[in-house]
């Protein structure tokens, strides 16, 4: 199957062989899998070239799987990918790629009804953080793909032992004189390291 970009349900859908492809889309529609037996499944290989993360940040060459299962009260969705994301490095600033890898499982609920189209009531397990199948029964996993992809990434990013910056992260002892202001201080580091 070729992706037909008029047909909302295979758009950004490419079929390598007997693997189908989520390629540089992270919406599938699910209508056909919402209307199977709990436990049936659907693979997709996951395929982005570029994936906004906000505030300038973006990953790119994303490969991955997705499987998704049929539940009694919707899809769960178990999902591996890794990439690269265009950080900049603490120490000398300059850009670099930085590697990721992911793998979580998200459960989405049906919005509407299948057979209405009517919009369904919020169940009581679900809150403002449950992941939602939307009304055109498109399971999205940008989101959830994005927050995995921001928690895995470096809180101090580092491009690496060549780093050309200033180490500020060697810990030791320092040659450089103590600002007077901070000698209150440094009598009270002393003092504690003699008690010990």
């Amino acid at each position: 199957m070729t992706a037909n970009r008029d047909n909302p349900i295979t758009a950004g859908l490419h079929r390598d062989g007997d693997v189908l492809e989520l390629r540089n889309e992270t919406a599938v529609n699910v209508v056909g899998l919402l209307r199977l037996g709990t436990g049936e499944k659907r693979h997709y290989r996951l395929l982005l070239d570029r994936f906004p993360l906000g505030d300038g940040l973006q990953a790119e060459d994303i490969e991955g799987e997705v499987r998704l299962t049929r539940l009694r009260s919707g899809i769960i969705a178990n999902v591996t990918a890794s990439g690269v994301a265009k950080l900049e490095c603490v120490r000398c600033l300059r850009a670099y790629d930085q590697e990721f890898s992911v793998s979580f499982a998200e459960e989405y609920l049906p919005s509407v009804d299948l057979r209405t189209g009517m919009q369904l009531e919020p169940g009581e397990d679900e809150d403002e953080d449950t992941s939602l199948i939307n009304e055109n029964h498109e399971l999205d996993l940008a989101e959830v793909l994005r927050q995995e992809i921001l928690v895995s990434l470096p809180m101090r990013p580092f491009c690496g032992d060549m780093c050309p910056g200033p180490d500020a992260l060697e810990s030791g002892d320092s040659e450089e004189p103590t600002d007077s202001r901070f000698s209150a201080l440094a009598g009270l580091l002393d003092d504690e390291e003699q008690g010990s």
